[in-house]
């Protein structure tokens, strides 16, 4: 297989996982493990949202929230943007998606939601991101590892930081987009060492700690070896344990962010195992999972995934994973030239 088709086969089978791990965690988002455990024993396919649900009551089997949608306008600001970063772009994008939804509301993150607030009422976008520190920086943020190569590294930091901008515009929310744009970027190019791919995120997640309003957060670079250390010495059902118990993967970045790419290398790149992991392992069930299963779709392409289940996913929701990644495509080669393009 060429370089510009293998290249668009593991852009769309990482849009793919997105969608994959956002609709499979979306039923029971923000519950606990103890509680998944109780009513479903184990998550293991796709299922509708759940009536005591308050966020996905009404939800059905494989329809995504808010992750896949603002995964799918970061793209179309970019290929509108020549693969250049518009955070003011973005956001009217946002507000016109939110404006049409009538699930926006129950789905929209308390960091953008409030930035959004500020910013109508006139507060300029350079403040209105100050305190924002959830994972609404990184569910969208995956496009961005997709845009660079490797060597792109820094370019790619500094474009997370201008996405993050508005709503995220904190050094811990910077570290966490960053370190899973980085995880994409590296599961997209250099291949399966899942050892370097942790260590790569956290090299990544260390420079964006240069950005954004200091705050006092734990390290994600030093959370994701932590990680790697364990995993290096326990079981499968251990790290797991580990992930839910100790590191968490609730609404606090430096939670879900270390623990979506976690979970991508726990499961070896498989995104279907992937998803029972993250998914059962409670909390953000479905940014978690759609981050997760975005890289692990980067990893393995979309030959990765069902090709039944990702029809569904794509009726359900009036999707085309293949417009995506063309899109996405013509961002690169936009941004970077033909060299770009090819990787």
């Amino acid at each position: 297989m060429k370089g510009q088709e293998l290249l668009r086969r593991k852009i769309k089978g990482a849009l793919i996982g997105i969608a994959y791990g956002d609709s499979f965690g979306m039923p029971v988002e923000m519950w606990s493990r103890k509680r998944i455990a109780s009513v479903y024993g184990e998550i293991r396919e796709h299922l509708p949202g759940n009536s005591d649900n308050f966020i996905s009551k009404g939800f059905q089997a494989w329809e995504v929230t808010d992750d896949t949608v603002n995964t799918a306008l970061v793209i179309q600001m970019l290929a509108g943007n020549r693969g250049r970063v518009d955070a003011r772009e973005f956001l009217r994008l946002l507000k016109e998606w939110a404006r049409s939804s009538s699930k926006s509301s129950a789905v929209i993150g308390p960091s953008t939601a409030r930035a959004m607030e500020l910013i109508d009422a006139g507060v300029p976008m350079e403040q209105t991101g100050l305190m924002g520190t959830t994972n609404g920086a990184a569910m969208k943020i995956l496009p961005l590892g997709l845009l660079h190569d490797m060597a792109h590294l820094t370019e790619m930091v500094e474009d997370v930081r201008e996405l993050c901008l508005p709503t995220h515009n904190t050094s811990s929310a910077v570290s966490g987009a960053s370190a899973v744009a980085a995880a994409a970027c590296y599961a997209l190019h250099d291949g399966r060492d899942l050892d370097e791919m942790m260590r790569v995120s956290g090299k990544a997640a260390e420079m964006g700690t240069a950005y954004g309003n200091q705050i006092g957060a734990p390290s994600i670079s030093a959370r994701l070896e932590l990680v790697r250390q364990y995993a290096a010495c326990h079981t499968v059902t251990e790290v797991r344990d580990f992930l839910g118990d100790i590191i968490g993967a609730g609404l606090p970045i430096e939670e879900s962010a270390v623990s979506a790419i976690s979970y991508a290398f726990l499961s070896g790149g498989d995104p279907e195992a992937c998803a029972v992991y993250a998914v059962n392992g409670g909390g953000d069930t479905d940014t978690v999972a759609a981050m997760a299963c975005g890289i692990c779709g980067a990893l393995g392409g979309e030959e990765a995934f069902d090709r039944k289940i990702v029809g569904k996913i794509e009726e359900r929701n009036d999707l085309s994973f293949e417009d995506l990644a063309e899109k996405l495509m013509a961002a690169r080669s936009m941004r970077y030239g033909e060299k770009g393009k090819s990787g």
